[in-house]
């Protein structure tokens, strides 16, 4: 039991560690910019760009590949976080949500598309709100699905884009 709240404790700092490193505003050091360490979670326009390359480089004829049945296809992915900026998006800004059958897989240039979009309105929840929580949620989640793709990109025999 122990385990487990120290577990919690951590992931709970952890959270609230990354949330105000979104909120700062500070110069990136030359030490991180040559590392490449001052990156996700702390910048959405970082993170935005990197899984943008991300949509736009992963082959077409590879958006519906899934490594088991039981997991996303690459282009639902792409779609599942497009879904979730522009939920976070509409609730910060009053806006009313699309229905999601508006995030359903059609083609690499759709989802593309919504991906972008979806960063766009962020950007813009961060001007009108920069003390929003929810961009840094946001930013978490990306980044978390950024993984996914990596791992898509590797058994793909292709390198992701923070990696070159």
């Amino acid at each position: 039991m122990k385990n487990f709240q120290t577990i919690g404790v951590t992931c709970a700092a952890a959270f609230i560690a990354v949330t105000a490193l979104a909120q700062e505003k500070r110069p990136v050091t030359s030490g991180e910019a040559e590392a490449g360490t001052f990156s996700w979670g702390n910048s959405l326009t970082y993170v935005s760009n990197h899984f943008v390359k991300a949509a736009e480089d992963f082959p077409e004829d590879k958006y519906t590949y899934r490594p088991a049945d039981d997991v996303r296809t690459f282009g639902e992915i792409i779609l599942h976080v497009a879904r979730y900026n522009e939920l976070v998006a509409a609730d910060e800004l009053g806006r009313e949500p699309e229905d999601v059958s508006a995030f359903a897989f059609h083609s690499k240039k759709e989802a593309v598309a919504k991906i972008k979009q979806s960063f766009k309105d962020l950007d813009e929840v961060r001007k009108k709100k920069p003390a929003s929580p929810n961009v840094a949620d946001s930013l978490i989640h990306t980044s978390e699905h950024y993984g996914n793709l990596v791992v898509y990109y590797r058994l793909n025999g292709l390198v992701p884009p923070a990696s070159r």
